[in-house]
């Protein structure tokens, strides 16, 4: 299967992929504040958008070719991102890239090989130096 194959197929299994019973678990006891949480997030403080990440929050943050990925707890504290690594799966126009995330000060960070659109659609599949994965979908 050749690279593009691969890269579509990824994307496709991350953008489609449920979000699971233990997940949904982990992030309504990971978020003391109210009960009725509203999913649908304000901008971040970096001026991304955020959405749920299992019990962290995710916010995605695109700039020309440059990709930005800040987390949080579930009370909206920044959290340290040594040894956590991502991949970025982003919808462009008609055509998927496949962005690899690694840590850069208070971020995960890496580059597309072209220009995004302004508001790219997808997914960031999010590891944790315990091996805890998830995944933030940006529609």
């Amino acid at each position: 299967m050749n690279r593009a194959m691969r890269c579509a197929a990824l994307a496709l299994t991350l953008l489609t992929a449920p979000a699971g019973a233990q997940q949904a678990r982990d992030h309504s006891r990971d978020h003391s504040h109210d009960n009725a949480h509203d999913h649908d997030h304000p901008p971040g403080p970096n001026g991304g958008r955020v959405e749920d990440a299992g019990r962290w929050h995710a916010e995605l943050v695109t700039r020309a070719e440059t990709v930005t990925v800040y987390l949080s707890d579930g009370d909206g504290r920044p959290l340290p991102v040594e040894g956590f690594k991502a991949v970025a799966i982003l919808k462009s126009g008609a055509k998927a890239a496949r962005i690899p995330l690694n840590p850069e000060g208070d971020r995960l960070a890496g580059r597309a090989e072209s220009a995004l659109a302004e508001r790219p659609t997808g997914a960031v599949r999010i590891t944790a130096p315990d091996g805890v994965t998830a995944s933030a979908r940006f529609d």
